[in-house]
């Protein structure tokens, strides 16, 4: 039986950042079978000036050497063109080009029955858009807000090395550790330029939500369904599922 997410991606494309033309979505799954051992993260990410999509690949960017180390491959698909990509890898600081991918229309985001964001007729998409900004039609994304301000003693610490967090102790993200992460993002994403560049043109597109998945050759693993603004997984659990060791 073909996987229903597997069969979902079949007859889609995404656009590269590298100039190299579009890619079917499956062929990023390493071409193996169905008992394959080949894995691959598959993270649908949110429009390329989004706090969201900044926050998680700057994650992953960090997560890769451990990723490839233990044999995972690794697409980031976000809501906009293959050229919008090239130009937020080199934003951010930096992500490989050959693991960044733009789908302009929507279409896999679509397929995969991800969220469209909040709908009220008649509302404009940037009003809505602050709607949920404030947790309305956005679950998960005030008390997301929160633990950015408050810490959280589950989660690992943001940066690594000697911080002025560490008077508040070490082992853990301190309080305000991960707001002023987003703050930063923030001042990055209102840089003159960098919003008209990354934004995708259709409004619409500013509320939808992405994903992520893991597969095994053609067989879904895992699946995370964003459910709101910076509702993406954890890392621990992405790398956890992906079978990457401690």
């Amino acid at each position: 039986m073909v996987d229903a997410a597997y069969a979902a991606l079949q007859g889609l494309t995404v656009q590269s950042s590298d100039d190299s033309g579009d890619r079917a979505i499956t062929d990023l799954l390493g071409g193996g079978g169905e008992d394959s051992a080949k894995t691959c993260v598959l993270a649908f990410v949110t429009h390329f000036a989004d706090l969201t999509t900044w926050e998680y690949v700057e994650g992953l960017r960090e997560a890769l050497p451990r990723l490839e180390a233990a044999g995972v491959d690794v697409a980031v698909i976000g809501l906009g063109t293959g050229r919008q990509a090239q130009i937020f890898a080199d934003t951010v600081g930096g992500f490989p080009l050959k693991n960044l991918y733009g789908d302009p229309e929507g279409r896999a985001y679509e397929a995969l029955g991800f969220s469209k964001g909040l709908t009220v007729n008649g509302v404009p998409p940037t009003a809505r858009l602050l709607a949920m900004l404030a947790g309305i039609g956005s679950k998960g994304t005030i008390q997301e807000v929160l633990r950015g301000y408050v810490g959280d003693r589950s989660a690992a610490p943001v940066w690594a090395g000697s911080t002025p967090f560490d008077i508040l102790g070490g082992g853990y993200q301190r309080p305000f550790e991960l707001a002023t992460l987003r703050l930063f993002n923030m001042a990055g994403i209102a840089t003159p330029g960098v919003w008209a560049r990354l934004a995708p043109e259709d409004d619409e597109k500013l509320l939808w939500q992405g994903g992520t998945l893991v597969f095994k050759g053609t067989r879904c693993t895992f699946r995370h369904t964003d459910a709101g603004i910076l509702g993406h997984p954890r890392l621990p659990t992405v790398l956890a599922e992906a079978g990457v060791p401690e």
